[in-house]
């Protein structure tokens, strides 16, 4: 993975002066560190989300809406090489004392751990499958495996493995 950001941030956040005043709200804004992200051979760049958030009490709980941003660097599902996938999902969680599992998340005491939230959002916008461009033709410029492009299906057959030569059977 790169080096962080300059200027990022971890991501905890101290609350106490939120929950002392229900309605109270924070604004978080700028790069935080995003420690061993990674998934699927891709990573974040610079282990860094911009954030854009907006933190307010409510009946002794945390509400953190906004937007996060990030650049995946990922492998192209034909080619394999770089490509890069900006990711920006918009943010409303909530954050309590007794957090209802898979519902909202732990407010321990008076201190907000952002980054399950984070990565959990910033995961779920991923793609499954990405690719560089639309035109992309797979490994070496088209060919896929090592062999070249098929033009007519009628050629097929001379190329073909003879390892599957049993699910001719099975064409209509």
């Amino acid at each position: 993975m790169s080096e962080p950001r300059a200027g990022a941030r971890p991501v905890l956040v101290q609350v106490a002066d939120l929950l002392a005043a229900p309605g109270r709200r924070r604004e978080l804004e700028g790069p935080r560190v995003l420690e061993e992200l990674a998934v699927g051979g891709g990573a974040i760049a610079g282990d860094a989300v911009e954030l854009q958030l907006t933190l307010e009490a409510q009946a002794g709980r945390i509400i953190c809406s906004g937007e996060v941003r990030a650049c995946w660097e990922l492998e192209c599902r034909r080619c394999l090489g770089p490509v890069n996938v900006p990711v920006a999902p918009a943010v409303t969680e909530v954050f309590e004392p007794v957090p209802a599992e898979g519902e909202t998340f732990p407010l321990d005491g008076e201190v907000v751990d952002l980054a399950p939230m984070l990565r959990e959002v910033v995961l779920l916008t991923l793609p499954l499958a990405p690719l560089c461009g639309e035109s992309c033709g797979g490994p070496a410029g088209g060919s896929y495996y090592g062999a070249p492009p098929v033009e007519d299906p009628a050629d097929l057959g001379e190329r073909r493995d003879p390892r599957w030569a049993a699910l001719d059977d099975f064409q209509p």
